[in-house]
């Protein structure tokens, strides 16, 4: 789909309401990204942010001995030798969308710019499933989800839901990803030099775990 694969090279903004991020993204590789989730009971967010110059700065709410949640840290990118907690802001393609397409089975225009169709669920990621015995439940099913593509007046992706069915005692849900200001310049929260503390043992420990 054209729409999807229009988003490379371009600046946007996003929000996936999978694990609840928001963020922006541009192609000269400014990202600012935050991801709230729960973990045992306990909510908790990671903030990530990539400037021009290898500028990166990192706040969470996890709790950890040394690592204080007011405070943003700037770390040295050769510290850190893992890339799950910094790949959610690093990466130039946030919503996986250039994987969309090659995920479609078959996909229809429907009147007021939307398209609908059936998407394959059993290659992971953030529009996919991991769980391989909720893939096992859902048999031929997973290759075959429901999805529903909304375009804007100008023909630009507005937003993604792919609806996982029901199975195996887990409720039906939907996946969704809503983009907007594409083509606009990206404005980064660039931290206040008082909020700003140098990396610590701790947070590349946290980084790297």
């Amino acid at each position: 789909m054209a729409a999807v694969k229009a988003l490379q090279g371009v600046a946007y903004g996003y929000t996936m309401k999978i694990d609840d991020v928001t963020g922006v993204v541009d192609p000269a590789g400014k990202r600012q990204a935050r991801l709230d989730s729960v973990a045992s009971g306990v909510r908790f967010s990671l903030e990530g942010i990539v400037l021009g110059g290898g500028e990166r700065y990192f706040r969470t709410s996890i709790p950890a001995a040394g690592v204080s949640a007011k405070k943003w840290y700037r770390f040295d990118r050769t510290k850190v030798a893992h890339t799950e907690i910094i790949g959610l802001f690093e990466t130039d393609d946030p919503t996986s969308s250039q994987d969309f397409v090659a995920r479609v089975g078959r996909a229809r225009l429907e009147d007021g710019g939307r398209i609908t169709g059936t998407y394959d669920l059993t290659r992971g990621g953030d529009l996919g499933l991991a769980d391989q015995a909720g893939l096992t439940a859902l048999g031929e099913r997973a290759k075959a989800a429901p999805f529903t593509v909304a375009l804007d007046a100008q023909g630009r992706l507005a937003s993604v839901r792919v609806t996982v069915p029901a199975y195996a005692g887990t409720a039906e849900r939907t996946l969704t990803v809503d983009y907007r200001d594409q083509g606009k310049p990206v404005q980064v929260t660039v931290p206040k030099p008082a909020e700003v503390a140098p990396a610590n043992a701790a947070v590349y420990n946290l980084l790297n775990n």
